[in-house]
């Protein structure tokens, strides 16, 4: 009977703690030498009442107390809501602001992706992957004077006219710090092009609707390798995954002294010893030195897996190299690292694929929730050991794929579940302690 409870325990707690790791001539210690730690979910942010929709929680990213979420059906037309953290924390807040497209058409993907930075949200819109809807836009909103509230329209609308066509998928990645904004256009269908990410910067009077500052394209590039399915950008360096190059690959651009320019990479970065298709690079995150990729197609139980992969900028600046550490399940599964997020010593990882392990009579019976999802969070901690814990949405079930999207700030950690409800999706909000 205590063997039974402690069962239960493992399969439905919101919060499970597991430690793990890998060591590869990296700050990451072997599995036995983690620590445990502990998190607990504050809240559940979903739809405002009376709106009906699909898929929240597509797309995520956390700001000063600010977390948005992209759903690209959202009701009547595909919008991302903000949401403001109260007096009492996050638990029980609505949307404090609906944002939407002042063109929104038929085959709009608004949502899809989306980031903040201060006082400036963009929401990326690739279009239709599959007709002839347009080659995808980014749309910024500045923060009115009245703050975030109501039904807002963009401020400017970002797009390509150097070389843009139909089924470019530019808006299918977006990041941005401070006056600096980057958009991946994958070229998804029929993968007629290697892909690119394209730079905009902020005009002297603010950001109005514009085209590109710069594109950035790889000197090694083939049709079909996505380049811009994911980017970043920490101060003057970007990053864009080209998941279908090889193994997979993270491209690295720094900032030329005169400002940005079309250029092609400063640094190309590869798993080793990585296999075909292994998708390094479907997601990325950069903050200061650091940087990670995720590989969630590798080979479940092989050597590599899914995982993520960290980068460290060596001391003379970014160049060729494979990762200094991989960041790795407890459990090997696919899908580990279809999301990732970094915020100093902290990672956050999504594994949207993950099922509890359901056990009858002492015998494993197959999965209790499939691909209920979960995320990882690895800490580096200097001088010490590292810890690493794996977070559950508390009525996050079958197919509800949390980790889909995450984003970490501080001691707050976002996930986005854009199948649970059945797919009216949420966004879980966890606090580290």
């Amino acid at each position: 009977m205590q063997n039974l409870r402690l069962i239960a325990f493992f399969l439905f707690s919101f919060v499970s703690v597991l430690a793990a790791g890998s060591d590869k001539s990296s700050p990451l210690p072997q599995n036995n030498s983690l620590t445990q730690g502990v998190a607990a979910q504050l809240a559940e942010l979903g739809f405002p009442s009376g709106q009906f929709g699909y898929y929240v929680g597509t797309s995520v990213a956390i700001g000063a107390d600010v977390i948005v979420s992209g759903t690209p059906y959202g009701g009547s037309t595909p919008a991302a809501f903000v949401y403001l953290k109260s007096t009492k924390g996050w638990n029980n807040v609505q949307p404090s602001a609906i944002l939407i497209p002042s063109d929104a058409g038929n085959c709009e993907y608004f949502g899809r992706s989306i980031a903040i930075s201060g006082d400036t949200i963009v929401v990326g819109d690739s279009e239709d992957q599959f007709g002839p809807c347009g080659p995808g836009a980014a749309y910024v909103y500045v923060k009115p004077a009245g703050g975030w509230s109501g039904k807002l329209k963009e401020t400017a609308k970002l797009t390509v006219v150097s070389d843009s066509a139909s089924f470019d998928g530019l808006g299918t990645s977006v990041a941005i710090s401070a006056n600096t904004i980057v958009v991946g256009a994958p070229g998804e269908y029929p993968y007629s092009d290697p892909g690119a990410a394209y730079v905009f910067v902020e005009p002297a009077g603010g950001w109005i609707s514009t085209t590109e500052t710069a594109k950035l394209t790889a000197s090694d590039g083939n049709l079909g390798d996505g380049l811009g399915t994911s980017v970043s950008i920490s101060n003057q360096t970007i990053v864009a995954g080209a998941p279908q190059h090889g193994a997979g690959t993270a491209y690295v651009f720094v900032q030329p002294a005169n400002g940005w320019a079309s250029m092609t990479q400063t640094a190309e970065l590869t798993s080793l010893p990585g296999t075909p298709h292994d998708g390094m690079g479907t997601s990325v995150a950069i903050d200061g030195d650091t940087l990670v990729a995720g590989a969630p197609y590798g080979p479940v139980g092989a050597n590599p897996e899914s995982a993520a992969y960290v980068f460290t900028k060596p001391a003379n600046g970014w160049q060729n190299m494979a990762e200094k550490a991989n960041l790795i399940a407890p459990v090997t599964q696919a899908g580990f690292g279809l999301a990732v997020a970094i915020d100093g010593n902290r990672i956050a990882v999504g594994a949207p694929y993950f099922s509890a392990p359901l056990f009858r009579g002492g015998y494993f019976r197959g999965s209790a929730f499939p691909s209920e999802g979960a995320v990882y969070v690895f800490t580096k901690k200097v001088g010490g050991q590292n810890a690493v814990i794996v977070m559950h949405g508390s009525d996050a079930r079958n197919l509800s794929v949390l980790g889909s999207s995450v984003a970490i700030s501080g001691d707050v950690v976002v996930g986005g579940a854009p199948r649970l409800g059945p797919d009216r999706g949420a966004v879980f909000v966890f606090g580290l302690q």
